[in-house]
């Protein structure tokens, strides 16, 4: 069956409370914005958190808000303007449950998701770290039945649900990235439901000649949100680039913690219309 073309309250009604959500992107690029805000909209609790290897605004705005139980992700943080400090300060104060794992397992493990692999062994960098010392529950020693050597090993991640921003669906639902997928398309095929955001609609067949690797079909996808702009503050490549000034404001705002929810629910704003209409655009 097509995707459906859902508004962002409807697509987000689709997120289970206290299930595993995984949010696409990288760093300040390709977030899934319009989609965070609507689950902050709704105070959706994500019980389990998952990143790409690199994230920032889409996971640090949810902590913000007091919505996530636990995270699986290397880092969240905005490149060179600093820390991410909700993140932080659950962090250091233990409110949140970070497991730790980095970016190559990461990977491996979304990966083995994809393809119904239940665990994957690691590559042998991950022995000269303390990773696997600290978070017990996501690595443990396996044996290779061929050779008889030992290996660390990662369980497969398979997100109830996963976030993405794509550049465009047709009108069948097909969603094309158009840009650098990261760790996006492994997200979306191991996630047990799929809802993405996207710049625009085009006719049905005009996605033919992108490039492999680049797409997603419409039978993966269960819900498509047409949100121009809908990445912001963070950039969509070759569409828009990214409000830094935006994201410098939430920085400042996010110092102190008292009251931060509230502030928070009012900086999406009541719904996906007025946070644009507040920003004066659409990009």
């Amino acid at each position: 069956m097509p995707a459906r073309f859902l508004d962002p309250e409807e697509a987000v009604a689709l997120v289970e409370p206290g299930s595993t959500v995984a949010v696409g992107g990288m760093q300040l690029t390709a977030a899934p914005m319009t989609l965070v805000r609507g689950l902050i909209r709704r105070r959706v609790r994500i019980g389990r958190l998952v990143t790409s290897p690199s994230a920032s605004l889409q996971a640090e705005l949810p902590i913000a808000a007091g919505l996530v139980d636990e995270i699986v992700s290397p880092y969240v943080g905005f490149e060179h303007l600093g820390l991410a400090p909700a993140f932080r300060r659950a962090a250091e104060t233990g409110t949140l449950r970070i497991l730790e794992i980095d970016e190559g397992s990461l990977t491996h493990a979304l990966h083995a998701g994809a393809g119904g692999i239940p665990f994957v062994p690691c590559p042998p960098g991950v022995d000269l770290t303390d990773i696997p010392r600290v978070d017990p529950e996501l690595f443990r020693r396996v044996v290779d039945p061929f050779t008889g050597s030992e290996h660390w090993a990662v369980p497969a991640i398979r997100p109830d649900t996963t976030l993405l921003a794509g550049a465009v669906a047709d009108e069948r639902g097909n969603v094309a990235l158009d840009r650098f997928p990261f760790t996006d398309r492994e997200m979306a095929l191991a996630a047990r439901r799929l809802i993405v955001e996207v710049e625009e609609v085009v006719p049905a067949g005009a996605l033919a000649d992108r490039a492999p690797g680049t797409t997603l079909p419409s039978f993966l996808v269960d819900a498509v949100v047409v949100a121009p702009g809908g990445c912001h503050p963070t950039e969509y490549p070759e569409r828009y680039g990214r409000d830094e000034a935006a994201i410098v404001d939430y920085l400042q705002l996010a110092k102190d913690p008292a009251g931060l929810e509230d502030r928070v629910a009012e900086l999406v704003a009541e719904s996906e219309d007025a946070y644009r209409a507040r920003r004066g655009g659409t990009s």
